[in-house]
């Protein structure tokens, strides 16, 4: 079975969210996810303001036929 584009999407950001849960500061996520600060900040205060909710491609805009 081949893994969409998506699933590392969701990998990614959601070693952000835990990353940022654990006390590391924006700048070292970046480092540690190879991303600029701010898609960290952007994930970040998504998950804030959505919850998991931002874990699901279809939030960001993309859709499941992507994948």
């Amino acid at each position: 079975m081949r893994q969409g584009k998506h699933d590392s999407i969701q990998t990614r950001q959601a070693l952000i969210i835990m990353t940022s849960m654990s006390g590391a500061p924006a700048p070292a996520i970046a480092r540690l996810v190879a991303a600029h600060e701010d898609t960290v900040r952007d994930v970040i205060h998504a998950f804030n303001e959505r919850g998991l909710a931002v874990l699901d491609p279809r939030w960001w805009g993309l859709s499941p036929l992507d994948q």
